[in-house]
């Protein structure tokens, strides 16, 4: 797989851009910027009519707000020297990502800020409906020479599977990559080795590690072994389901999602 087109979810507050910005001028590829303006959020009493200039107002206020992030947007993008264009949307905003990543091989977003007070686990919901290579940036940090350690957390589902091969254009271009399994089943085959071998034909400098942690989580166990390797990008399948807006994630994903210390590229 190759990286022509990159998305990037752009919010007033993102860390992000950088990153989506280096990948599209390390790939060559066309970044769209993104940017949605969700419906008004006003509170509703029994018996009380919000006047249309209160929806109005808010309207102008949003895109207003969105011209801010387009201008900061568009100048990043120019400062890569990189093709790009630039979309706004109204709606729901995971659905409307969900819906433009359709049409990109990789989308950038930002790891939810955990001191704002949204109302939508933005970077979550999208995992569950993107169904396409997604890069979660940690919200605060700079990580814009990320991919020369990455770390594949590697289980052998399907899952995995499929991200070390939506992953394939980084592990190709990084200086090592550590296949990590954690708490892997008794066998005198070495966990992650199959992979390794897979990953050696492709030309990638893979290596099969893993760890037993009695004490502590999963999520804990990868995020220990990220510090400890110096490791500066994660490679994961993400775990779960959405039911009727219900987000319901598997542990390590859920942990990583909330943690992250580093970018993580995630796919199911």
């Amino acid at each position: 797989m190759s990286i022509k087109t990159v998305l990037f979810h752009a919010q007033e507050k993102d860390n992000a851009l950088p990153v989506a910005c280096k990948v599209a001028r390390d790939f060559g590829a066309h970044l769209v910027g993104l940017h949605v303006i969700a419906p008004p959020q006003i509170p509703s009493y029994a018996g009380v009519s919000i006047p249309p200039e209160i929806f109005q107002q808010l309207e102008r206020e949003a895109e207003s707000k969105a011209e801010k992030i387009r201008e900061r947007f568009e100048k990043a993008a120019r400062g890569e020297d990189v093709l790009h264009e630039w979309r706004l949307e109204h709606g729901y905003v995971p659905d409307q990502v969900a819906l433009q990543a359709r049409y990109a091989d990789l989308t950038v977003v930002s790891q939810d800020d955990p001191d704002t007070d949204a109302d939508v686990d933005v970077a979550g919901e999208i995992v569950m409906t993107v169904r396409r290579p997604l890069l979660i940036v940690p919200y605060i940090g700079d990580f814009r020479n990320m991919g020369q350690r990455i770390m594949v957390a590697w289980d052998g589902s399907a899952e995995a599977s499929r991200s070390v091969h939506d992953a394939m254009p980084f592990l190709e271009r990084a200086e090592q990559v550590i296949v990590y399994s954690v708490n892997p089943p008794e066998s005198d085959h070495e966990p992650g080795a199959d992979i390794c071998t897979h990953l050696a034909r492709h030309g990638v400098n893979a290596e099969a590690r893993h760890t037993i942690a009695r004490d502590i989580s999963v999520g804990d166990a990868i995020l220990d072994a990220i510090s400890d390797m110096s490791i500066d990008m994660l490679v994961m399948g993400a775990y779960g389901h959405s039911r009727i807006r219900e987000l319901v994630f598997g542990g390590a994903t859920r942990h990583l999602l909330e943690h992250m210390t580093v970018p993580v590229m995630m796919s199911r």
